[in-house]
């Protein structure tokens, strides 16, 4: 049986990720920061500082393989995103290249990573990185220091991840339900999707086979949606009316940005949207092809959105 290590275990797509490995017949060791308070039945934990290298090596210690999904989405510096996500990074890549039995790393970068798209072009991996947020380059460099590793390994830049029990889809459906929702970037901007189920089938396949060693793939379903139209769909999956649809200009989303971190900064909590995210929302198009994805993999076969919100609703 192999021992897979998942740092970020804890988080969305890590619990999705832990349970889907243990029923695949693999050992789990969820590398954290705190043993959680509800931990995963037949999964192992270890707790770890991505600050301290040799905290990581011992956590990683007797791993096969390692996925890494922790990282920081909301910080309020381009410091504190360099430190969580580059960083952090670094030191566990390096932490795994000290670890013997460890042959590969499948690393969860993001479609920020290689930055918006044009109007009438989705990304692909063979255009340049051009991030626009703090977020999006500090997982540039979390992506070099993987490819920094001597043996194996796999990055994956997914867009728009959705899923039951998700805090961010849950969000949009709070304010849908409400009847008001503010459009993301501009009106007739673009966006990919993937959901959770999609995203770990192909985390899981990046486990069983050598296809997709070295490679960078952009994962999402085959087509782009309008954010008005995700917004539709949202809102008949949940049995609600379509609410009413309000356009900021980028000045005033990156105010609202501003006013989260001062309020969060003195509440102590982490922000739901942040300037950073604001850069990213005057960027109307984020789309990416799974071209590449799906040539390498043989296979295409993604959950429509459509079909992906009424499960969340289930």
């Amino acid at each position: 049986m192999k021992t897979i290590a998942v740092t970020g275990g804890t988080g969305f797509v890590g619990r999705a990720l832990t349970k889907a490995l243990l029923e695949n017949g693999f050992a789990v060791r969820v590398i954290t920061r705190r043993q959680p308070a509800a931990p995963h039945e037949g999964a192992s934990y270890a707790e770890a500082d991505f600050a301290d290298i040799e905290s990581l090596k011992k956590a990683l210690a007797g791993t096969d393989a390692a996925v890494h999904l922790a990282a920081a989405l909301f910080c309020r510096s381009k410091e504190d995103f360099m430190k969580a996500n580059a960083e952090g990074t670094a030191n566990f890549a390096a932490a795994a290249s000290a670890t013997p039995t460890l042959k590969k790393i499948i690393y969860l970068s993001s479609l920020a990573a290689g930055g918006p798209s044009p109007a009438d072009k989705p990304r692909t991996e063979a255009d340049k990185d051009a991030p626009v947020s703090f977020y999006g380059a500090s997982k540039l460099e979390g992506e070099k220091a993987v490819k920094n590793f001597p043996l194996a390994h796999v990055i994956f830049r997914p867009p728009i991840i959705y899923g039951k029990k998700d805090s961010g889809f849950s969000k949009i459906a709070e304010w849908v339900r409400k009847g008001v929702m503010v459009n993301a970037g501009s009106a007739g901007g673009r966006f990919s999707f993937v959901y959770l189920d999609d995203l770990v089938a192909a985390i899981i396949s990046a486990l069983y086979t050598n296809l997709y060693d070295g490679g960078t793939f952009y994962l999402c379903e085959n087509r782009s949606y309008a954010w008005k139209d995700f917004i539709a769909l949202l809102a008949a999956g949940m049995g609600v009316k379509m609410p009413f649809m309000l356009s900021l200009p980028p000045w005033a989303v990156y105010t609202v940005g501003w006013l989260y971190e001062s309020v969060t900064a003195i509440t102590g909590a982490e922000p739901m949207m942040n300037r950073d995210k604001a850069r990213e929302a005057s960027a109307p198009n984020w789309t990416a092809s799974p071209a590449l994805w799906e040539r390498t993999s043989g296979a295409a076969a993604w959950t429509p959105l459509e079909e992906g919100i009424k499960k969340n609703f289930n």
